[in-house]
């Protein structure tokens, strides 16, 4: 945390500490369903894709799963970006800093490099601030200059709260039911156009997350 001031530093321990352990016993009190091609959650190295609304119960769901490599995931820079790196690692999850706006290219690369050593990688192509469920290009790229598939992911509660902020972030109510859904993969191709592998990205989130939030209804 080279070059942040020691009160900025303060809060990211304090803060990222409780962050960590709110995520930690919330995630524990949520009846926990998940849905998915077969083998979905014993990926060995995937790209995990992830709306930016939908990944604070994720770093403990992958905990969970069985032969799983590290997960590395691209976190922003900025004050906030910082402080979700430290609750993430407190969660057995890597970062690397970088975002589309700053760092982006030199962000991804890392990000390839790390692939190419055999980890795993979380991403939200919609992130760090938008356009909400947009997919940015960021993730065709690492997948294609890396041949690593891509795996969507969402989740919803039964009983939730929808955050003010401008990715609509969901958090499960305490003692609610929770369902994570798993995309098919999708893996890129030699000859695949760069447009239409994004949209198939977007369009697979739109879709996995839309089941997610009817889940309950479709019961």
């Amino acid at each position: 945390m080279a070059g942040t001031g020691l009160g900025q530093t303060l809060k990211i321990y304090v803060f990222g500490t409780l962050a960590a352990a709110v995520i930690r016993v919330l995630y524990a009190t949520i009846r926990w369903e998940v849905i998915g091609p077969a083998g979905a959650d014993e990926d060995k190295q995937v790209i995990y894709a992830f709306w930016h609304g939908r990944m604070l119960m994720l770093p403990v769901y992958y905990r969970a799963l069985r032969n799983r490599p590290p997960l590395y995931m691209l976190i922003s820079q900025h004050g906030d970006g910082r402080l979700i790196a430290f609750a993430i690692r407190l969660l057995g999850i890597h970062s690397v800093a970088g975002s589309s706006t700053r760092r982006g290219m030199a962000a991804t690369l890392e990000l390839v490099r790390r692939l190419d050593e055999g980890v795993a990688i979380g991403i939200t192509p919609d992130g760090p601030k938008g356009p909400r469920h947009v997919c940015k290009r960021g993730v065709v790229t690492m997948a294609r200059h890396s041949g690593v598939a891509i795996r969507p992911v969402s989740y919803s509660a039964e009983d939730r709260w929808i955050l003010p902020s401008w990715d609509g972030m969901i958090v499960p109510k305490p003692f609610s039911r929770g369902v994570i859904v798993l995309g098919e993969i999708i893996k890129p191709t030699p000859d695949v156009v760069e447009e239409d592998f994004r949209v198939q990205i977007e369009d697979s989130l739109h879709e996995i997350t839309q089941r997610a939030d009817a889940h309950w209804r479709a019961i």
